[in-house]
């Protein structure tokens, strides 16, 4: 049935950078049987544009073409399915009266051709092409029946007067309401708008029941629907099964429309890969800056970099494409898929992201110019996965918000605490080290020092075998220094005891020999005690200028294998959070 059914809503659900041959390419590859060939579908688009005068701009952009080309272009891609029956919103809505003109030109020729053409509006210019019209005051039907019989109904002598006349009466009872005075109040107000909803009302009732006693009514109405066959069953197509080959040649064509719209905009696609060298660049600078401290700064770009690559590129994909989503979705877009073809494609641009700060810091390494320790093919797969985390989220937000700025507004507010609670601006303690097991850059940020191997400048998970022992350095020195002078006090007490000892040894031989040298006068002096060296001062250990061998802290929580497993649990989590908010809005 919906293949039997064409939309075509008041905004333009095409893309604008792609030709029209292609758009209506797309939309046949995707709304038409999988088995129908390429060949095909080359005949349906160059018949439909045929029918809808777009021949001749067949290889110009959507966004090329005037409001009623793209009008046109939107009618074009509902006839790609041959559907019976075409429903259009205000389809001339925003266009000047020549454009009018010929877009309502159209539908009488696809009427003709034997499709039905059902479409609102507020214009009358062109009601004579119409063969049935509806007219609805105030959600009742005043009228059914073709544009000669509404004149004739109306009493009307054009159709630029039937406006004024089914709204006369409602302006007549409500001349006959009190004026309200200039001071009137708000309660006054109120209950005057009320009384003027209420004349609305009963007069739109009154041309409801005055058309129910016409003559028309019975015709147009009444025989038709008692004339149906009930028994007759609608031969609607088959809907077609999910298959998983269904679901991968629909991904396929996503994915080649995806990488099409984003590569006829060149200029964004240089910008988004040429930022990527640029950032590597301020990274090295800055790197120079602090290259005798630790080493937390160049690993924490290196976490949090592709984070922002992946959620700002990703958090307006959606949205921005919303209407075209709504609309493929009635007819047959399935939900995985369509994610998978963003998600595909974001990462060849985020991967080539990484790639490209990675070589750039890369090039600088291998010139001696920059020391980064444990420098290797992991650290740039944990840039990619890193980046395909915010993605993730990027399309996490591009599914809950309804406008693009939106979506822009909440890229700051989500990468704001990947900075204060990743251990970037200090080590986490006491609430924050909490909140940071969820941040995905705290994981990323951990795993480039782990893959480093450079031992922490404080205990928190510094390496128990590294030279440190597990007390990080500053702890370690801390520990050096206190044994150190424990050893000096000992050695120092032990050389006060000796001179002691010495001292009492002396005093004694000393008051022998006096007792004894009156009757011995040849007895000699003892001599005096030797003089012993006083123990060195110790050796202070110090925290030595040059840091570079060191990063700040690893978290304890973390492990060179659970960091990216973690990483691609909060992958997963935000995916299947971004496909269930797409699955919600469908059911609401």
């Amino acid at each position: 049935l919906k293949q039997a059914i064409g939309y075509v809503p008041q905004e333009d659900i095409v893309h604008r950078e792609l030709t029209v041959y292609r758009t209506l390419y797309y939309v046949a590859r995707l709304r038409l049987s999988r088995d129908v060939s390429d060949l095909e579908i080359d005949q349906i688009v160059n018949e439909v544009m045929d029918v809808t005068g777009l021949a001749e701009r067949r290889d110009l952009p959507v966004g090329q073409l005037s409001g009623g080309q793209r009008k046109r272009v939107s009618i074009a891609v509902e006839l790609v399915t041959k559907p019976s029956i075409i429903f259009l919103d205000e389809p001339t809505s925003g266009l000047d009266p020549a454009t009018e003109g010929r877009i309502m030109k159209l539908f009488r020729q696809i009427a003709d051709n034997g499709r039905t053409v059902i479409l609102t509006t507020h214009a009358v210019y062109n009601v004579k092409l119409f063969d049935k019209i509806v007219i609805v005051l105030r959600g009742k039907m005043i009228f059914y029946g073709s544009p000669q019989e509404a004149l004739a109904h109306f009493k009307a002598e054009s159709f630029d007067d039937l406006y004024e006349k089914w709204e006369a009466p409602s302006k007549e009872h409500a001349a006959k309401l009190t004026p309200l005075p200039a001071n009137a109040s708000e309660k006054q107000k109120q209950e005057y708008k009320l009384q003027v909803e209420r004349i609305n009302e009963e007069v739109a009732e009154e041309w409801k029941q005055r058309f129910i006693h016409t003559e028309q009514y019975q015709r147009n109405i009444v025989q038709p629907l008692s004339g149906l066959r009930r028994e007759v069953k609608q031969q609607t197509p088959a809907k077609q099964r999910w298959t998983i080959k269904g679901a991968a040649q629909q991904w396929g064509t996503l994915t080649r429309r995806y990488l099409e719209v984003l590569s006829r905009d060149r200029l964004n696609l240089l910008i988004l890969l040429g930022q990527a060298p640029v950032i590597g660049f301020v990274v090295f600078i800055m790197a120079l800056a602090v290259e005798r401290r630790v080493q937390d700064f160049p690993y924490s770009m290196l976490g949090l970099v592709p984070m922002w690559f992946g959620t700002s590129i990703a958090a307006r994909e959606i949205i921005r494409e919303r209407a075209i989503y709504n609309r493929e979705r009635m007819v047959n877009l399935e939900l995985l898929p369509y994610v998978a073809s963003k998600l595909f494609v974001l990462l060849l641009i985020v991967g080539l992201q990484c790639a490209l700060m990675f070589g750039t810091l890369g090039a600088f390494k291998l010139a001696g110019m920059l020391k980064l320790s444990g420098w290797g093919i992991s650290q740039l797969l944990v840039m990619i996965l890193t980046g395909a985390v915010g993605i993730a989220l990027g399309l996490f937000i591009s599914a809950l918000v309804k406008t693009s700025e939106m979506a822009t507004s909440l890229v700051p507010l989500v990468l704001i605490p990947q900075i204060v609670f990743s251990g970037i601006v200090n080590m986490p303690t006491g609430p924050s080290k909490v909140i940071s097991t969820v941040i995905p850059v705290a994981w990323s940020f951990d795993e480039m020092k782990r893959l480093s191997a450079l031992d922490t400048f404080y205990e928190e998970g510094s390496n128990p075998n590294g030279p440190n022992q597990g007390l990080g350095l500053s702890k370690y020195v801390k520990r050096v220094n206190e044994q150190r002078r424990e050893e000096a006090r000992q050695d120092y007490e032990k050389y006060r005891q000796d001179i002691e000892e010495d001292l009492k040894d002396y005093e004694q031989k000393m008051k022998t020999y006096l007792r004894n040298i009156r009757t011995k006068p040849a007895l000699k002096p003892p001599p005096a005690p030797t003089v012993r060296s006083a123990p060195e001062a110790p050796k202070t250990e110090e925290i030595p200028e040059d840091l570079s061998d060191y990063v700040l802290f690893l978290h304890t929580w973390g492990g060179e294998v659970l960091d990216p497993l973690i990483l691609l649990l909060m992958f997963l989590l935000l995916l299947s959070a971004t496909v269930v908010a797409l699955r919600l809005q469908d059911i609401n």
